[in-house]
């Protein structure tokens, strides 16, 4: 995780965007009931090598987005017509690349996510693949309707599984395709998932933050802070994780100890965004 996600907890949201769209019945920590869930849960459209599905046409670069500045949409044609005349892959990846780091510093994931998928259809790269699948998933993280969220997981997800196919075993992946269940028709799919990589690696730190952020979802702060205080003792200097321990901490009547992770998250803070989130919520608690 990213320390822009204190964007969103300054803002006074304690969890990841995607969690706001979930009923809080649906999601449990609990291993039983993801079991009897897996069993007759729906079965999700699975994207597969041989369904002659063509990245290069699914990551069409004019497919309708949100409206850029001028300015910024005439380099983009221009970045566009050189790709498409471009006479060698390394020449199209030289300008796939400045156009997906233009988009991707925008917060414009999904149009970054189609030049590196444009560039897949070229290269048969896995790297680009992965790049293309981790921007749809940041878009889907901070998508800011349910529509978007579902849409921007959907394509994480096909994209994750195409380079699983090709890569072979990715614990960090197999989390983030995970999360993208969570907000499908499946969600304790996802939980599965994710739980089978605990299974695997009971100190994986993606897989422990994502659960401990699901727990706190759906109220379970007792298990979350199990979660976050695990991670705090894997790296004392998380300070993400350590920002949701102080919060499950306070949700669940735990004053004091969170006050006091708060008060240690503020004097370490090593981003602005950190110590003016931090700042706010001492001013709350500590009166």
């Amino acid at each position: 995780m990213g320390n822009k996600q204190y964007i969103l907890i300054g803002a006074g949201v304690v969890m990841i965007a995607i969690l706001a769209f979930l009923p809080k019945a649906v999601i449990t920590d609990n291993s039983e009931a993801v079991a009897q869930t897996t069993n007759t849960s729906e079965a999700e459209h699975e994207h597969t090598e041989g369904d002659g599905h063509d990245h290069s046409q699914d990551a069409n670069m004019n497919m309708a987005h949100d409206k850029l500045p001028a300015d910024t949409q005439r380099t983009l044609d221009s970045l566009e017509h050189a790709f498409s005349t471009a006479n060698t892959n390394q020449n199209k990846a030289k300008v796939a690349d400045e156009a997906f780091d233009i988009l991707y510093r925008m917060n414009k994931f999904d149009q970054a996510a189609g030049w590196k998928l444009a560039l897949y259809g070229q290269t048969n790269n896995i790297d680009d693949l992965k790049e293309g699948a981790d921007a749809y998933y940041e878009a889907f993280t901070f998508a800011m309707s349910e529509q978007k969220s579902a849409s921007m997981a959907k394509l994480a997800r096909e994209n994750y599984e195409d380079y699983l196919k090709k890569h072979g075993e990715d614990l960090d992946v197999k989390v983030k395709i995970g999360m993208t269940y969570v907000v499908s028709s499946s969600p304790m799919q996802g939980i599965m998932k994710i739980r089978e990589v605990i299974a695997e690696d009971p100190n994986h730190r993606l897989a422990l933050s994502s659960l401990g952020i699901l727990s706190m979802q759906s109220g379970q702060y007792d298990k979350a802070v199990t979660r976050f205080e695990k991670l705090k003792d894997l790296d004392p200097n998380d300070l993400e994780s350590r920002f949701y321990l102080a919060m499950a901490l306070k949700q669940s009547g735990k004053d004091k100890a969170a006050l006091e992770e708060m008060k240690y998250i503020n004097k370490n803070a090593d981003t602005e965004e950190i110590r003016v989130s931090s700042t706010q919520y001492l001013a709350e608690w500590d009166n």
